[in-house]
């Protein structure tokens, strides 16, 4: 079934996964999962990759060599997310991935076709042209990642501008980092087939740190629990990053 651990800081977290995974792997009634069967995501690759040695570490220890083991996904929900896009959807091999400073160029490039030309920042009493396209960035990545009631966004001009960029993003065949989430979590929900291959693979998904995962990336989890996965949510609320921005 469904598992949630809330622990504090230093108390052993990273290790109680470890172990799960060792039992997930252990050999019962003559048959046992294969590490391709089980993902782990963390919330950073330096994360991923103390825990993908931590778990080679114990799995050696308790049950030798394991075939297969390299299989096992440990990393981001956006790396896991990336290599299903190009698994499943030949067609995002020819994109561009975008990091912060692309997605900024990309935008000062082209300020009237990403939307920030036209966008307008309310100040006092009258509304002025965004100057920061940080802030812009980060204004469509809320606008994509959050719960937004869209009923609540006439007139703002962010979201008329988002539109703008995601028709840029497939003109220019690039992807952000939050167009990735978006595009996995249309091919889970809505592509049968890409839906049918998941539920044979995937088994068991492992969430570390899990009280920073956003909205959207809490779609990329619920739509693998909808495809019969267990879920094993690990984390610590007096820890979340959206907290402590408020």
């Amino acid at each position: 079934g469904h598992l949630q651990l809330i622990a504090c800081a230093g108390s052993g977290k990273t290790e109680v996964v470890a172990r799960r995974v060792v039992e997930l792997l252990r050999p019962q009634g003559g048959c046992a999962l294969e590490p391709r069967n089980v993902l782990a995501f963390t919330f950073t690759e330096r994360a991923a990759a103390e825990l993908k040695e931590r778990i080679t570490t114990r799995v050696r220890e308790s049950l030798g060599e394991v075939a297969g083991l390299a299989e096992m996904f440990v990393g981001t929900i956006h790396g896991f997310c990336l290599d299903l896009l190009r698994r499943e959807a030949p067609v995002f091999l020819g994109y561009n991935v975008l990091d912060e400073v692309a997605q900024r160029m990309l935008i000062e490039r082209h300020p009237e076709r990403s939307g920030f030309r036209a966008a307008r920042l309310v100040t006092g009493d009258e509304l002025v042209p965004w100057r920061d396209t940080g802030v812009y960035i980060k204004a469509l990545d809320v606008l994509r990642q959050g719960d937004v009631d869209p009923a609540r966004l006439h007139g703002v001009t962010a979201a008329e501008g988002l539109r703008a960029w995601r028709e840029l993003l497939e003109d220019r065949r690039c992807l952000d980092y939050t167009a990735i989430l978006e595009h996995a979590v249309r091919l889970l929900t809505e592509d049968a087939g890409v839906g049918a291959r998941i539920r044979a693979r995937v088994r068991h998904v492992i969430v570390d740190e899990y009280q920073d995962v956003n909205p959207i990336q809490e779609r990329v989890v619920r739509a693998l629990a909808g495809l019969g996965a267990w879920l094993c949510l690990v984390g610590d609320d007096d820890q979340s990053i959206y907290q402590w921005n408020g």
